[in-house]
């Protein structure tokens, strides 16, 4: 899916249909000196340039700058790639952009293979949000599936200020919009950069209920146009089936890959007539020689890491999640699953002797910190780059290794935002320490022969929330407030502005219980954390020397916690709301892997319009009448989350 080449600037609109949006030519400004040209060179010279990193000096920060394909720091002349977007009085005035997702069940074959999925306007990946830094989005989400799920969307990263009740995360902040109704989301994109929608009820995300988010901002690099590369595996069965193999304690592993919706699977039986071979494909992106391209990368797997790289290419990284950095160049990078990386790629490629180059991807798998599967194991071959819009043709391998990338988040040393934070020293004792492990359960269900299940812990018991009585619910927003049910997990974060800091452990014996050695993206809704530490095959103890990095570190929604590890966050309290963090491997989440912070709780209901709590009630009320008599609620183990 290619999205807007350009920049859309000041549209005279008020709403956007999910056709092609409308784009506006930027307004070109001076051209500053200190910014080199495309350096020339001869046509079979084979030296890749790629994407030059910008100094400090390169950056034209005066008044009257405005974005353009080489002012790509600048924006409207008030607001540039240093403007504070965590502070709403500093983000631009945008416009109200109007959007409709329904939901439909739906066969589809998008590498070849039949399946049974859920769309998104009748497509998937479900059609591209987009607007500009400032803006509203108002989305409007219509359930129309058939098989009588609830559903909700949540929009991954985006920091809702002031609109908790925005989230999209059932069970906490809605109940499930009911078969038949709809809801409307609205929120303003104070952030820019790179996201996706997902369903946040039980595993729609993994069965297709996906989509791209892109915020036009400024960029700390340069480039000409840009593509939205989304990656994911891909399973052929149902992911509401495979749960219960996740409980039984056989992790469900992928049967396939996408970019862009697209792959081709191996067809090895002619047997199985689901498996239609000329139905598949591999997406491409077409490339004219010397210009810059924008490319957004998005994981939005259920179970894999990924990494990916180009053949014949290098790129400079200039965003990781919605937070602009310092750029650094590399020709191949990891994308933990909800992480998004915006990178810069010269089309600079040798072209003497082909026009066709693959884009690779290739799954990280455990053992976590191995290199990736075996160069002859999995082919990384994923999508296609091409010079010459007109070739049809497959490239020639270059290389299906990857320079053997070991399977790590990107080191926090390189990802630096641009926005410097200076962060004070943890408390001597952590604030709180989260132990995450993987546990028999028992609940007396069929799932197994004797009634156990697998659950995943995060911190002293399974997560688990009712679809029925939401976090809202409890803290009055239907009546009088309730103490709530220990499995909600409820940390409290009541003081206003201040750091809290966590430490989340994979390796520990706290309480006799083994850990399971994974990596786990761990992502946080409503805030950008800090990552203070990411520690591998060391356990976590308050009195052993740690070193902090306390200066200007990463800042991001997503970060890996390393198995046998432990992951060191602090974030700021300052959006009140009910907030989400969990590990983003889908199975996990829905099998407990969460918990949630309620963050400057006496402030949270008054986020509330009178309007805006009647539509919950009565969402709400519908949910239940539904619910109360749908046979899948009978069986249902998932966490809610």
């Amino acid at each position: 899916m290619k999205v807007v080449r350009g920049f859309l600037w000041m549209l005279a609109v008020g709403a956007v249909a999910l056709s092609a949006p409308v784009t506006a030519n930027p307004t070109p400004s001076k051209l500053n000196a200190n910014v080199a040209p495309v350096p020339q060179r001869s046509e079979c010279s084979g030296n890749t340039i790629g994407a030059s990193t910008p100094s400090e000096s390169s950056y034209d920060r005066s008044p009257n700058c405005l974005h353009s394909n080489t002012h790509r720091e600048c924006w409207d002349g008030k607001h540039n790639l240093w403007t504070d977007y965590e502070d709403l009085d500093m983000v631009p005035k945008g416009i109200v952009r109007k959007f409709e997702l329904t939901i439909t069940n739906g066969v589809i074959a998008p590498d070849g293979y039949t399946v049974n999925k859920m769309l998104v306007n009748g497509q998937y990946p479900g059609p591209n949000i987009e607007g500009n830094w400032g803006d509203t989005f108002e989305i409007t989400v219509k359930n129309r599936l058939s098989n009588g799920n609830g559903t909700s969307i949540h929009f991954h990263g985006i920091h809702q200020l002031g609109t908790n009740r925005m989230d999209g995360a059932s069970g906490i902040t809605q109940c499930p919009i009911p078969v038949g109704k709809s809801m409307t989301y609205r929120w303003r994109a104070n952030q820019y950069g790179t996201s996706w929608y997902h369903s946040h009820f039980s595993l729609q995300y993994t069965d297709g209920v996906v989509g791209p988010i892109v915020i036009h901002g400024p960029s700390s690099v340069n480039y000409d146009e840009e593509y939205t590369l989304m990656l994911t595996d891909w399973f052929h069965t149902s992911a509401f089936t495979l749960y219960y193999n996740e409980v039984r304690g056989i992790p469900p592993l992928p049967n396939s890959k996408l970019i862009n919706g697209k792959w081709k699977f191996p067809c090895n039986s002619t047997a199985d007539s689901r498996c239609v071979s000329n139905k598949g494909g591999f997406a491409d992106i077409v490339f004219e020689k010397g210009k810059k391209y924008r490319l957004r990368l998005i994981n939005m797997s259920t179970t894999y890491m990924q990494t990916f790289w180009i053949d014949g290419h290098n790129f400079t990284v200039a965003a990781a999640d919605f937070v602009p950095i310092v750029p650094y160049r590399t020709d191949v990078i990891n994308v933990a699953i909800g992480q998004r990386y915006d990178i810069i790629v010269g089309a600079d490629a040798n072209t003497c002797e082909q026009t066709d180059f693959w884009i690779n991807m290739k799954n990280c798998l455990i053992p976590p910190g191995a290199l990736p599967i075996e160069c002859s194991t999995e082919d990384a071959r994923t999508a296609i780059v091409r010079y010459d819009s007109r070739s049809t043709k497959n490239p020639p391998t270059i290389t299906n290794c990857g320079n053997q990338k070991a399977c790590r988040d990107e080191p926090k040393e390189l990802v630096k935002p641009i926005i410097k934070k200076l962060v004070p020293p943890p408390p001597s004792r952590m604030l709180e320490g989260f132990y995450v492990s993987w546990d028999p359960f028992f609940n007396g269900s069929t799932t197994s022969q004797d009634g156990t299940e697998w659950r995943w812990n995060m911190a002293n018991s399974t997560f688990f929330v009712d679809w029925d009585e939401p976090t809202y619910s409890y803290l009055g927003l239907e009546g009088a407030k309730m103490p709530f049910p220990p499995s909600y997990q409820p940390i409290y974060l009541n003081e206003k502005n201040q750091w809290a800091y966590f430490v989340i452990n994979a390796n520990f014996t706290r309480t006799g219980k083994e850990p399971f050695r994974l990596d786990h993206p761990i992502h946080l809704h409503g805030h950008d954390f800090v990552v203070l530490a990411q520690v591998t095959n060391e356990q976590f103890d308050t009195n052993m020397p740690v070193t902090y990095d306390l200066d200007n570190p990463m800042r991001r929604d997503t970060a890996v916690l390393p198995s046998g590890g432990f992951l060191v966050i602090a974030f700021e309290t300052r959006n009140p709301g009910a907030w989400l963090i969990h590990c983003h491997l889908a199975f996990h989440s829905s099998t407990g892997f969460a918990l949630q912070f309620i963050e400057r709780e006496s402030e949270i209901l008054k986020q509330f319009s009178g309007a805006e709590a009647r539509l919950y009630r009565e969402q709400c009320e519908k949910w239940r009448e539904d619910w109360k008599i749908n046979p899948a609620r009978a069986g249902i183990r998932d966490s809610g989350a």
